[in-house]
């Protein structure tokens, strides 16, 4: 059978429960066993990857770690395979960013650090930002994304289109004020007693006065200095909006819907489908965990055993079935991946890696 070719980007999206995360997994220890350089990443905030990997959330994050193919396969040798694997942090992506655009000083923000820790509200946009610098390292051959479950994936996929709005939209009249701040000293028009005067939009002059009322004078310096900061670093963020484009070219992306058996799967596979399809371009694949098909096939009844077991049987085809209509009707590329019972999440892995053909 054809090996399925790999890409600069494969996206791994899915609804909770399905084994997305497992099965990203097992890609990437399939293509790194191949010699490929394979970084695998996580924004799933559900950190099952750290599980698999037996990383460690509290030092470990945002860092890439080294994983040894023999990990999954149980064997050592002198050619051994690694692929990298990174669980996202959006506190150490800002770093980086300040360290890039020498704005660390201006990053330092009561605000952004409180954006920036885990479900702080800037997880979404600073992991895009995050995988387009290692995309831009050209450091691997494929970088592997674990996406959030379910409609989140949709929020990481709007992150892109959020960037674009805050520097080209929703701020622009704060941002011909404060980007002439900035070329003359942005902290000194922070401490102006004028600067509600100086702002052009009557609407922004609004909410800067509601929240001065509401939180104080001290908080909206901080908004304005965070503003300010963003603006600053504005080439990192801008940056970002390359990943959105590359996801849409069927010679940059592989897109793995993921799904399973059940009914309820294969009816949020269908809606996540219908919102992410603005996102992604036609030759995706769909990604069916959990089958029973080749299992069904060698199960033989005999007229002895039970009408339970004979009504178990019947109900467990109907489910394949079913998938095989919603697989056909939607998606013309479809990879089937076995039920797999293992003792380890290890070796679970490693029995889904050969199952990557086409």
């Amino acid at each position: 059978m054809k090996q399925l070719k790999s890409k600069q980007i494969e996206i791994f999206c899915g609804t909770g429960g399905v084994g997305k995360t497992t099965l990203a997994t097992s890609r990437a220890l399939n293509l790194a066993s191949k010699n490929k350089k394979i970084l695998l990443v996580t924004v799933d905030p559900a950190r099952r990857l750290k599980q698999i990997l037996d990383i460690d959330d509290s030092k470990d994050l945002g860092i890439i770690k080294k994983i040894r193919t023999s990990k999954f396969t149980g064997r050592k040798s002198k050619n051994e395979h690694f692929f990298d694997a990174l669980l996202l942090s959006p506190a150490i992506t800002m770093t980086r960013v300040g360290e890039l655009n020498k704005t660390t000083t201006d990053l330092a923000n009561p605000i952004l650090k409180v954006l920036t820790r885990p479900y702080g509200g800037l997880n979404e946009i600073m992991s895009i930002v995050e995988v387009q610098h290692q995309l831009s390292t050209g450091k691997y051959d494929t970088i592997i994304l674990d996406t959030p479950p379910g409609k989140h994936f949709i929020d990481f996929l709007q992150a892109s289109e959020k960037i674009k709005h805050f520097f080209d939209k929703s701020f622009v009249e704060i941002f011909k004020y404060l980007g002439k701040s900035i070329e003359h000293k942005a902290q000194e028009a922070i401490s102006s007693k004028g600067i509600f005067s100086s702002l052009i939009s009557s609407g922004v002059k609004k909410l800067l006065s509601y929240l001065e009322k509401v939180t104080g004078s001290k908080f909206v310096d901080q908004f304005i200095t965070a503003v300010i900061a963003i603006y600053k670093s504005k080439e990192s963020f801008m940056d970002a909006l390359i990943f959105q484009e590359q996801l849409k070219d069927e010679s940059v992306s592989n897109w793995f819907l993921v799904t399973s058996i059940e009914q309820q799967k294969l009816d949020e596979a269908g809606e996540l489908q219908c919102l992410a399809v603005q996102f992604m371009h036609h030759d995706n694949f769909l990604a069916i965990n959990k089958c029973l098909g080749s299992y069904l096939e060698k199960w033989e009844l005999e007229d002895s055993d039970s009408d339970l077991l004979k009504s178990l049987k019947e109900n467990m085809l109907h489910k394949e079935k079913k998938l095989s209509t919603f697989s056909m009707k939607n998606f013309s590329k479809i990879l089937e991946f076995p039920e797999i019972l293992e003792e380890t999440p290890e070796k679970h892995v490693h029995e889904l890696s050969k199952h990557w053909v086409q």
